[in-house]
């Protein structure tokens, strides 16, 4: 592992328990100043869409410029970000500083896996496990942290921890990490190829759009507010949960590569396929279930059986499919064009539950599946 990779391992531990904390904190908090459901659903509805094309742009820009530039700004905008959001109650106020995280999450997204496969090539899926199965344990950590801080001081506090903790990691990576690519910074010319992408690509980017539906039907603002308004539990239970979800994905994410090594002798498509249906189920048959606990092991089922293996795989298959010369530009419109359903998913999530509570999750299973069978056209 050389110095750039150990620098990214470090970088997003940090950069991970920040966006876990954000994760439990930012819907707990708009709860907390009265934003209803609608509201919610509205606001990160409003926040998708005014960075749904930032992927493709950071992409594009950052075949020319390189990643460095964009990966230190979505660091830095984080670190703001968290500092500020106790500042502010209104709602309008919390809209733009919901607009401000995400576009540094997006950002960051935009060149993180992108610059991991540029320095690990033919290494890419294990260091894709290791490095971003560490990236979501630390998130845990910070849903876990986060809540633990909440309960015994305030949002502030809470907030400003993460502040602190993003910044280490701006300047950690501002001054640890070099760049490798010197015809990224110097190339005049964009090489972005117009619109078009491969077919392969083109499936994977509308299977992604369905899938972000129904990945924010059940994720993000609503997962707490589910477990809250479900079953009753106090906000250190729904972070306990929260940090459960999140290692039941991290852990065997670690160790995805070896997993798969078993499974080697099967098509890696019609394995990626398979779990994300039993993804879809799980969380839909999540719903019908009364009992917390059960609940709560059916709900996490769906990443330590599922999401851990099919989400490595899935990086894998796209970045193989990207041309070398647009790489950054190929797998961002991917991701570009998926965020589309984002903006779609927060404002039928909120919609749902303000008839029932269990609607998000069931919708989520269902366009889950549907994802999943698009695949098949790869």
């Amino acid at each position: 592992m050389n110095r750039n990779v150990r620098t990214l391992v470090l970088v997003s531990l940090l950069f991970g328990y920040a966006t876990g904390a954000y994760e439990v904190l930012f819907p707990l908090y708009l709860d907390w100043i009265g934003v209803t459901f609608r509201e919610m659903g509205i606001l990160f509805s409003i926040t998708a869409a005014t960075i749904a094309g930032l992927t493709v742009l950071i992409g594009s820009q950052s075949d020319v410029h390189g990643r460095k530039l964009f990966y230190s700004i979505s660091l830095a905008a984080s670190s703001v970000v968290n500092f500020f959001v106790p500042f502010f109650r209104g709602l309008w106020e919390v809209l733009v500083l919901s607009v401000g995280n995400s576009a540094s999450l997006s950002t960051r997204n935009s060149v993180h896996n992108v610059l991991l496969f540029e320095l690990t090539r033919k290494k890419f899926l294990a260091a894709y496990s290791i490095v971003n199965g560490m990236e979501y344990f630390s998130q845990a950590m910070g849903l876990l942290g986060a809540g633990l801080i909440l309960a015994a001081s305030s949002f502030n506090l809470a907030f400003w921890a993460s502040s602190l903790v993003v910044a280490v990691a701006f300047f950690l990576f501002a001054f640890s990490f070099h760049e490798e690519r010197p015809e990224a910074v110097t190339e005049k010319q964009s090489r972005v190829a117009g619109p078009y992408l491969p077919r392969e690509l083109s499936i994977f980017a509308i299977s992604g759009l369905v899938m972000a539906v129904g990945f924010g039907c059940s994720h993000g603002f609503m997962t707490p507010l589910f477990f809250i308004k479900r079953f009753g539990v106090d906000d250190a239970t729904v972070s306990v949960i929260l940090t459960v979800h999140r290692l039941c994905f991290a852990l065997p994410l670690i160790f995805a590569d070896r997993v798969l090594a078993l499974l080697k002798k099967l098509p890696s498509k019609a394995v990626m396929i398979l779990l994300m249906i039993y993804q879809g189920l799980s969380i839909a048959v999540t719903a019908l279930i009364s009992d917390l606990f059960l609940a709560t092991v059916v709900w996490v089922s769906h990443d330590l059986l599922a999401a851990a293996y099919w989400t490595p795989i899935h990086s894998a298959l796209i970045q193989s499919y990207c041309r070398e010369d647009s790489r950054g530009a190929d797998s961002n419109k991917v991701t570009g064009i998926g965020s589309i359903g984002s903006i779609a998913a927060p404002f039928i999530a909120g919609i749902l539950a303000s008839v029932n509570i269990t609607y998000p999750f069931i919708a989520s299973g269902v366009i889950t599946i549907l994802a999943a069978f698009i695949l098949l056209l790869v």
